[in-house]
């Protein structure tokens, strides 16, 4: 268990420090005005606010990535060994479900207040350093908690759950199936760099691409500084419905390729990583 975590947790460094720009953009496309472009977007951001602009949100984003694969890969495991039967085979299905129950579980205890942070970083515009609201991640935590509440860090918690939960559902049933459909290898046997990559990228682009609202209505929910009464979106569906009655269905899908951009080569990397420490730990066994 804890190799394939250590793994995955290398694996999240590599993935924050050479993404990062793409989810940037991904969360400033979810916060546009209607018929604003990437490119639009993008060049408006270069102009403005310079290279490092997209680089806003690196550290907590690192620390995100870090923490979430270590409890994703950890609890994908944990959940695996419940549903394993007396012979300690895993079915198909029950793989499909401990990705879901690990993806549940890195929403509520890593994913979303992370985010949190991460969005309200990444939504500010500027180069003032002294002008912008929330200075660093640390500032950002302790001013939601003072002008908000403790319970601000968990906004947008329902869809970041649907959205973590069915990413994971898709991830790891879908590279186990191909690893031994395609490939005909077991779970835990060997395979090359460049399959590991290709099958990592298939797998993580699948959550992505069916699961857009949810992430559009996460993004909504954890920008909105409002508290009481004053909030636009008061949870999931309201924030869906609201969102496509005002700006359209299209809307919802806002960020969608940016999240595919950044989300599927991301787990590309990380499991080739989480591969290739597998076989490394392998070796020193023998």
């Amino acid at each position: 268990m804890w190799v394939n975590t250590l793994g995955a947790m290398a694996g999240g460094v590599v993935e924050a420090c050479t993404l990062q720009p793409l989810d940037v953009l991904k969360t400033r496309m979810q916060m546009a005005p209607p018929g604003a472009t990437l490119a639009g977007t993008a060049s408006g951001m270069f102009k403005n606010e310079g290279t490092l602009a997209f680089y806003k949100g690196l550290s907590p984003f690192v620390a995100h990535l870090v923490l979430k694969y270590a409890t994703r890969w950890h609890f994908n495991e944990f959940y695996r060994g419940c549903m394993a039967g007396k012979d300690g085979n895993v079915s198909r299905s029950a793989t499909f479900l401990a990705g879901l129950g690990a993806g549940l579980t890195e929403a509520v205890l890593i994913v979303t207040p992370f985010e949190v942070t991460k969005t309200r970083l990444q939504t500010q515009t500027g180069t003032d350093k002294a002008a912008l609201k929330y200075k660093n991640p640390i500032h950002c935590v302790q001013t939601i908690i003072a002008e908000e509440g403790p319970a601000a860090l968990w906004k947008g918690n329902l869809p970041c759950m649907f959205r973590q939960g069915w990413n994971a559902f898709f991830l790891f049933g879908t590279y186990d199936s191909l690893k031994k459909l395609v490939l005909g290898k077991e779970r835990d046997e060997k395979i090359s760099g460049h399959q590991s990559l290709t099958l990592g990228i298939i797998a993580g682009a699948l959550g992505p691409l069916t699961n857009n609202p949810f992430d559009v209505a996460k993004t909504r929910l954890m920008a909105q500084i409002e508290v009481g009464d004053a909030r636009k979106y008061t949870g999931m569906v309201q924030c869906i419905t609201t969102v496509a009655k005002e700006e359209g269905f299209k809307a919802l899908m806002r960020g969608c390729s940016m999240r595919i951009a950044r989300v599927a080569p991301g787990m590309g990397i990380t499991f080739t990583i989480v591969e290739s420490f597998k076989a490394w730990y392998s070796q020193q066994q023998d």
